[in-house]
Formats: structure tokens, C-alpha cells, sequence
């Protein structure tokens, strides 16, 4: 890396990635804010912070960065801790089977995107932003808390409840009760 301005990103390098990518951000977007006007203002706001700072960014990073900006937006703009970190932290509800329920994302995240986005609409806020940010953005159970400003527990803990909320919506709808999926999934991993 020597640093010159042609590592650094231009304005137009974002206009072309908001415009490039439009479809997946106004997805992440609309996902985060369960609002489209509001998306659309987010959105606008992110580009806008992206041209402030885009010189000091290298190319390299510019998806990422641009990322990381509109879910500080959508943060900043829902709130989705403002109603209160969960209730429970102590991971001593869930049982063997509850947590089979959920077990890793790779089902969820197998999911055509619409059907995906329709379930994580019907999360609530905090639930939403932990689940989007640790199973499709990539983030740390630990960068996740500290982005949401919420305690590692806490977020695993929505995370964890979150994930099995969807699989048992998934499941549902399929056709099978929730009880039943989690002893198949149960017997199978024993």
C-alpha cells in the first residue's frame, strides 16, 4: 500500500457503487428500517456521508465501508435498543431441542431473498439488526454488541432467539409442527 490518490476512492467511484448495487442496498436498507420512505432517506444519507469520506477510504474498501456507513445510518436512525436490551441473558432457558430449532443460519440464508426479507420483517427491531449483522453481514457476536451498544450476552442470546423464531416461522410453513422438526433435527445431530 503506497497511499497515493489513486488507492483513495473518488465521489463518482460511490455514485457508481450506490447505483451498481442499488438492489442489494436498498434490500439491506429496507430489511434494517422495515420502512421503505425511511430506507430511501437512509440510503441518501449514506451516500451523502460515503462523498464526505471518500477520499480517505481505499478503493479495497469501498464495498465495505459503504456498508458499514448504512447500517450506522439505520442504526442511528431506528434505534433498535431503545425499547431495552432482552429480557434474559442467562442462556438457561433453552433447551436441547429449542436450540436445535435454530442450530446454524445456512437454512435461513439458503432462502430466496424476498422470503428471507419477509421473515426478518417479522422480527422486532433489535432481533433484526442482530440477526442481519451476525448472519449476512459477518460480523462478531462481539463487534455486533458493540455496534448495537448492547452486552455479548445479550446479543448472543437475541441472536439465538431470533434464528429459532425464523426457523420455527420456516418450518411452519412447511407444514411440519416446530416440535416436531427440532427432535428430528435433535436425533439426527445425535
Amino acid at each position: 500500500m503506497n497511499g497515493n490518490m489513486h488507492d483513495r476512492c473518488t465521489d463518482n467511484d460511490y455514485r457508481e457503487l450506490f447505483a451498481s448495487s442499488a438492489t442489494q442496498l436498498h434490500w439491506l436498507c429496507y430489511t434494517l428500517t422495515a420502512d421503505r420512505e425511511l430506507s430511501e432517506k437512509v440510503l441518501n444519507a449514506a451516500l451523502e456521508q460515503s462523498l464526505k469520506g471518500a477520499g480517505q477510504v481505499f478503493r479495497e474498501w469501498m464495498v465495505s465501508w459503504a456498508r458499514r456507513l448504512i447500517i450506522r445510518v439505520c442504526i442511528a436512525t431506528v434505534r433498535p435498543t431503545s425499547l431495552g436490551a432482552p429480557q434474559c441473558q442467562c442462556g438457561q432457558h433453552e433447551s436441547e431441542a429449542d436450540l436445535a430449532v435454530f442450530g446454524s443460519p445456512e437454512l435461513l440464508l439458503s432462502l430466496p431473498a424476498g422470503v428471507l426479507q419477509d421473515n426478518l420483517l417479522r422480527l422486532d427491531p433489535l432481533s433484526r439488526f442482530v440477526f442481519v449483522l451476525r448472519a449476512l453481514e459477518g460480523y462478531s457476536r462481539h463487534e455486533t454488541a458493540l455496534l448495537l451498544n448492547i452486552d455479548d450476552r445479550a446479543c448472543e442470546w437475541t441472536y439465538m432467539q431470533a434464528g429459532r423464531f425464523m426457523n420455527i416461522q420456516l418450518i411452519s410453513s412447511m407444514g411440519e409442527t416446530p416440535d416436531a422438526r427440532a427432535m428430528n433435527v435433535y436425533q439426527v445431530a445425535v
